[in-house]
């Protein structure tokens, strides 16, 4: 998905997964993960994509750490749509490379 303008890291394209919990841990988000870095690549010639998820979200941390993303502390940022403060507000980077 094409980031927001209103994103620190826009212009750019995420990858993110959200699963009904009932199907964590059974490898969808990381297969689905794999897939879209394959397609985004491949198909779409893109030349980085990044994810990012609220600093306490260990298993989406997992997830981006298993599909060969690198993590990106320089680029970490307070999420805009959250409140200062919130428990969510600080998101973690990690981006993947074309080649």
């Amino acid at each position: 998905m094409q980031l927001r303008e209103s994103n620190p890291l826009a212009p750019g394209v995420e990858i993110g997964w959200r699963l009904a919990r009932h199907a964590w841990g059974s490898g969808y988000a990381t297969e689905a993960a794999r897939g879209a870095l394959t397609f985004g690549f491949e198909r779409l010639a893109l030349p980085e994509i990044v994810a990012f998820t609220a600093t306490g979200n260990v298993r989406s941390r997992a997830v981006m750490d298993r599909v060969g993303m690198a993590r990106r502390e320089d680029l970490d940022f307070d999420h805009p749509a959250l409140p200062k403060g919130h428990v969510l507000e600080r998101h973690v980077v990690w981006v993947a490379e074309a080649g």
